[in-house]
């Protein structure tokens, strides 16, 4: 069989197994959230965020001792702490949000990340803006509203509503630095760097706050960041082996699986309200044109010869399928 019969079903085999990856760090996410919330019920939301610090540091330190310290040399280190304090204010304002309201709902509200990430590429990226961009960032402020309405009193918004859109957008904004970092970084790196970022600014803050923790709230915290770190590795497997236009969408498995934790552990059922709101957020994030897949890595990267074993870099249009991490 030829190379050009062949291509179309290794494509097919790679975009199944990226829709497989980014599947799976959904659910992971959701464990992320389900971790925070049960800490949240004793602990103030800075402190949660420097106890994830905290240990996610102490594991990233023991890797190094067998890795070495290849993998975390940096060209970029100002847009590294940029990226880590977006990552961790996302993070802070997440947490807080899920102490408000479920975690479907929580993650329905982060479906406009897609939408924000796409407009923060035209402006500061200088992406092109199109009419089908437009419409979709219409038709998604239209399903936040519908979410939002029925608990607004006025004009207010409710905290945790407020909570989870600056949260998103903080997430979209330390995307776009990651899209710039992928060029010359490696993920070793770019996972490493935002925990010393966190170490410095939210362990101070959280020392501030600190209360007595009990060992399943360091348990539940160190659950927290290492989902997170599984949630990024398999988001990055994902846009590595996969057209970005066809694992996007697996991110909206979130919402089923959040469904199905808030049932399991807190016996929260969502309202149909919040279902057509999430809907109206995921049509609008369809109607954006998602084209270009998968490239090797020796075109998305100016890696040094050093860096390249460590580098596992994912692709440009990575943005268009967004996971918190």
């Amino acid at each position: 069989m030829s190379g050009d019969k062949l291509r179309p079903a290794r494509a097919m085999g790679g975009n199944l197994h990226g829709v497989l990856w980014m599947m799976a760090a959904m659910a992971s996410g959701v464990c992320v959230d389900v971790c925070a919330k049960l800490v949240a019920a004793h602990v103030p939301t800075a402190q949660i965020i420097g106890m994830r610090a905290l240990t996610t540091v102490a594991v990233f330190l023991i890797v190094l001792m067998f890795i070495g310290t290849r993998s975390i040399r940096t060209r970029r280190p100002y847009a590294h702490a940029a990226r880590g304090i977006l990552w961790y204010s996302s993070l802070f304002f997440v947490f807080f949000a899920l102490r408000q309201m479920s975690i479907a709902e929580v993650n329905a509200y982060l479906f406009i990340e897609s939408l924000l990430i796409v407009f923060l590429a035209v402006i500061f990226l200088g992406e092109k803006l199109t009419r089908r961009k437009l419409a979709a960032a219409t038709l998604g402020l239209i399903g936040v509203w519908v979410m939002s309405a029925p608990a607004m009193n006025g004009f207010g918004v409710p905290l945790g509503i407020g909570a989870a859109l600056i949260g998103a957008f903080c997430f979209s904004a330390q995307m776009l630095f990651a899209k710039v970092l992928t060029r010359t970084e490696t993920n070793f790196s770019m996972l490493f760097w935002p925990q010393i970022v966190a170490l410095v600014i939210w362990v101070p803050v959280a020392i501030v706050v600190w209360q007595p923790a009990a060992w399943t709230d360091w348990l539940y915290a160190s659950g927290a960041g290492f989902f997170a770190m599984a949630t990024n590795y398999m988001v990055l497997r994902a846009v590595r082996v996969a057209d970005a236009s066809v694992i996007s969408p697996a991110t909206y498995v979130a919402l089923p699986f959040s469904v199905l934790v808030d049932l399991m552990f807190f016996d929260i059922l969502p309202t149909p309200i919040l279902i057509v709101g999430a809907g109206l957020i995921v049509g609008a994030v369809s109607l954006i044109d998602f084209r270009g897949g998968a490239k090797p890595l020796a075109e998305e990267t100016t890696l040094t010869a050093d860096q390249e074993d460590a580098a596992e870099s994912p692709d440009e249009n990575a943005e268009t399928a967004p996971a918190r991490i």
